[in-house]
Parts: structure tokens; sequence; C-alpha cells
């Protein structure tokens, strides 16, 4: 007898887990804008120079009114290889022999420039504000806008390791209540940020606090769910933050001011935390810190909420159901039950792997969406509408084919697109290969949810994970610095996320398939009953390929 058997007898699929699922819908939906909501706030528009004859409306009135504004930039901005307006650098004084018919078959470039030191006017035609035009986060300061992209991945990333440690010995709810309002005070805060190193601060809060909300509500939701139905609620879980994504894009129709924005994304969260007090612990995690009698009230009340009367439920009952964990819980878990135990030592390396390739490729494509040279909105509302499809697609296809089998080929496609496009100019063919490639990657994510939670045992879960989506933070956080090297050999970037990923799907022939199998809830349970393919697996490798 396992605690799943106990389920139905308090409501395997009632209205308590109904609605705690709906307690975690808005959250998430909201939290899923939080992503990417740079591509909207930290959106870099057309700049150029300022030029106190074209921009100081009493010097501009002294010059010939024969002359259109077009032909005046010519004389003060110098152009780039393209043939457009320098960004970054002027003319230290007028060019008037720039002046049409002068200018023809002339050599520009020993005419002497400087940079802007008078600050530059923005192109306000797409959002009236972003943190990029009031901190002038351009050219020489660029940086500044990447350090504040990686510090919310480096946020995420130690809010997966710390977070997850928490709650495994605090508990699920209480530390989601501690996320909720921190996570509130600093996504707020960051909407009045008056120095850009102020906002990066609360940029890493957010991404720490936002981590250990993810980890928390998908832990209850799973724990207190059969294994039937943990395939579509984790999918349901990722589909949200599609629909987040979706909903900055169309935010951003109505609101192109970048505080505004930031605090309509944000406020919602102190209500959030009102609606958390109703929220049962997980009793599986009660049952393995011994704390019996807590676990049987919160079973007692699903029951009532689910209408089931019968009360016969003891702590004997539950000691039974769970003698393995009660018997492995006064063991100290460590990382070297990594060493101790190979397979969940070769699920840790492989889980880890594919996890940082997705997250370095994942990241790598969305945060430059702008470099696709179309409208930030748009693409912003198509990436959105398209992942949400991609979601829902893989509640189906998980179920049907399972998990390890539609990993596999969905991060080969993902980094065979993304190497097609190194061979392709901006464009419509570019941005669709682009779309199929986060496409691929958001299934793969979807699936993971479920995948690396049936992975792991019960005991170790919430740790084991935190690591996993750590190194996957890292390959996230790896992602802007990588794209760096684009100054340098243009297509290196996307060759380097291309061939992580193809190399990822081989390393996912070395896990077993998990489709309608019990959850593992301790260490021992892998070594005595882990599946026949893995057992055949441990003494030669190519046992897999096969398998599948």
């Amino acid at each position: 007898m396992t605690f799943e058997d106990l389920l139905p007898e308090v409501g395997e699929q009632g209205r308590f887990q109904l609605l705690q699922a709906l307690t975690f819908v808005l959250p998430i939906i909201f939290l899923g804008t939080h992503f990417l909501i740079e591509n909207i706030t930290a959106f870099v528009p057309p700049h150029r120079c300022w030029v106190r004859f074209l921009d100081n409306t009493s010097a501009l009135l002294n010059v010939s009114e024969n002359l259109n504004y077009s032909s005046l930039l010519k004389l003060f901005i110098p152009l780039d290889s393209d043939g457009k307006l320098e960004s970054c650098r002027r003319f230290s004084r007028p060019q008037w022999q720039l002046l049409p018919p002068n200018v023809t078959g002339q050599n520009l470039s020993h005419l002497e420039s400087e940079p802007c030191v008078d600050g530059w006017v923005y192109n306000q035609s797409i959002f009236t504000s972003s943190i990029v035009t009031e901190w002038n986060l351009v050219c020489d300061s660029k940086s500044l806008r990447s350090l504040s992209q990686m510090l919310f991945l480096f946020g995420i990333l130690l809010g997966f390791l710390i977070m997850g440690y928490l709650s495994d010995k605090f508990g699920r709810k209480r530390i989601l209540s501690l996320s909720y309002f921190l996570f509130a005070v600093s996504s707020t805060g960051a909407a009045f940020a008056q120095a850009v190193l102020v906002y990066c601060c609360f940029r890493f809060l957010i991404g720490f606090f936002m981590a250990g909300i993810f980890l928390c509500s998908s832990s209850l939701v799973m724990e207190w769910t059969t294994t039937q139905h943990r395939s579509p609620l984790a999918v349901m879980i990722s589909l949200l933050v599609s629909v987040g994504h979706l909903f900055i894009g169309f935010l951003s129709y109505g609101i192109q001011e970048w505080r505004k924005l930031q605090l309509i994304v944000s406020a919602p969260f102190f209500f959030f935390l009102l609606t958390n007090w109703w929220l049962l612990e997980s009793p599986r995690w009660l049952i393995v810190n011994n704390k019996f009698d807590d676990a049987l009230k919160m079973l007692r009340k699903a029951a009532k909420i689910n209408g089931k009367k019968d009360k016969s439920l003891t702590i004997e009952d539950l000691k039974s159901a769970m003698k393995k964990e009660l018997s492995a819980s006064q063991t100290h878990n460590t990382m070297l039950d990594l060493v101790r135990s190979p397979i969940l030592l070769r699920r840790m390396l492989c889980m880890s792997f594919t996890s940082f390739s997705i997250g370095i490729l994942f990241y790598g494509l969305t945060l430059n969406l702008q470099e696709l040279g179309y409208n930030v909105k748009i693409l912003q509302i198509t990436l959105g509408f398209s992942s949400f499809l991609s979601r829902c697609g893989t509640i189906f296809i998980m179920n049907y084919f399972g998990r390890r089998t539609i990993t596999i080929p969905c991060l080969f496609f993902a980094g065979l697109f993304t190497l097609l496009c190194t061979f392709m100019p901006q464009g419509i063919l570019r941005a669709t290969l682009t779309m199929l490639g986060i496409n691929c990657l958001v299934i793969c994510i979807s699936c993971n949810s479920v995948y690396h939670t049936e992975l792991l045992p019960t005991i170790v879960r919430n740790r084991y994970k935190g690591i996993v989506l750590t190194i996957d933070r890292m390959g996230a956080m790896l992602a802007p610095v990588v794209s760096i090297l684009k100054h340098y050999i243009p297509a290196l970037p996307l060759i380097i996320f291309a061939l992580l990923s193809i190399t990822a799907s081989f390393a996912v022939f070395f896990l077993p398939e998990t489709q309608n199998k019990p959850m593992p809830d301790t260490i021992q349970d892998l070594e005595c009953g882990h599946s026949r393919e893995e057992a055949r697996a441990e003494g030669d490798p190519m046992a897999k390929v096969s398998q599948f």
C-alpha cells in the first residue's frame, strides 16, 4: 500500500483539488509576465546623439528653411556601414560639405566624430519610456541592460537552490506565503526605483522569490495528486506561463510607460497572498517529517471539502502507507547519496545537462526578440500564443507517446532550427525558424515539469529539483554572455546553442520512461524498483537507444 492508495479515500480528483489548482491560476499567469517583461520595459528604441542645432528649438529656427530635417541630420550624424544613422557618435562640427550634391564620391572616413556627450534622442513611436531611455542604457552603458537580465536569472538560480531546501525543511505552505509577500514587495519596489542599480537589485529579488513560488506551488499541487492526474496538471501550470507571455504582449499595446506596466503586473501579488490562507500543507511532507497528527488533519479537511464523510483514516494507516518513507526519514540524506546511488547520480547528470541546454537556448532566443527585426509587441504576442498552443498539445502527446519519447526529438529539432537560423538573414523565414525552435523548447519544458518530478524520490524531490532548476538558471544566465560573441563572429552564439541542444537530445536516452508508473518515494525505491530498461542500460548504454 502506498500513499496514493489513500488519496481515493479523501477524494483524488474532487472539489479540493480543483479549488487548489484554481487558486494558483492568476498568480502563475502574472508570474509568466515577469519572465519576459524586459522585452518591453527594457526595449531599446532607435536612437541618435542629441545635437543642439537639431534638438534645441531656438537653434533650429536659425537654420535655413530650405533644408529638410533629413538633410540636416546628415550634417551632424555620421552613417554606419548599412547607411543608417550612427547611434553612438556624432560629428564634432557640422559638415556642410555633405549637403547634396557635394557628398557624392567623398571619402567620409577622415571626418572627425565624437561620442554622444550631450545625451541621446530616442524614437518614442513604440514605447514612450523604458529603463533604457530613462537611464540611457545605450552605447557604453548598454551592458547595464544585460546586467539586469543576468541578475534576474541569477536570482532564480539561487532561489531554486535555497527555497527548494527551505521548503523541504519547513514545509511548502509556509515558504510559499513568505515568497508571495517578498515577491510582491520586490516587484512593486522595482516600479519605483530611481536608479538603475537599485532596479537591478530588485530584479534579483524578483527572480529569487519567484523561484520559491513556483517550487512550492507546483509541489503542493503534485503531492496532492495521483499519478494519472499529475501530467495534465503540471502541463496546465506551464500553460499558464504562456498565457502570461501573451498577456504582457497585449498589455504593452495599452501601457507604453515601463513604470506603470511594472506596477500593474506586480501589485496583484498582495491580493494573492491573502488567498493563500486556506491551502493545506502537503501530507506527504508532513508524514515524512513525522507529523502524523497534522497529516491526518490535512487529509480529513480535504475529505470534508470533497464531500467524503468517511473518517476511518488513522495514524496507523498513514504509517502503513508510508512505511518506506518513515524508515528512510530516519536516515540523514546528503549529497553523498548521489555517490551511493549510481541510478540517482545518472538521473541527476542527465537531467542537469538537458536543463542547462534548454535554459541557455530558451533565453538566448526569447530575450532577443527585438533582433528579429519586427515590432516587438507583435513578436511577444506571437510567442505567447504559439507557446500556449504548444503546451496544449503537450498534454495530449505526452500521455500518448510518453515523456522521453517526445523530449528527445523536440530537443533535437530545437537545435536544428537554431542552426539553420545561422544561414538566414533577418526576415520572415528566420523569425519562423526561431519561433519553431522556441516552441520545441516549450514542449520540453512542459514535459520536464512532469518528467523530472517522476524521476526523483519524494524524500529529496524538492532539494534535487532545486539543484536541477539551478543548473537550468545557470544556462539561462550564460545566454546573454554567449550572445556577446556575435560582435566577433555573428553566427557563433547560435551555433553554440544549437550544438548544446542536439547533444542534450542524446543524453535523454539514458533516462527511463516514467509514463503510468508510480513516483518513487525513497532512494531505496530507485535501487530496488527501477525499470528493467534502466537496469539493462547499466550494463549496456546502447540498450537505451535500442529501447527507444
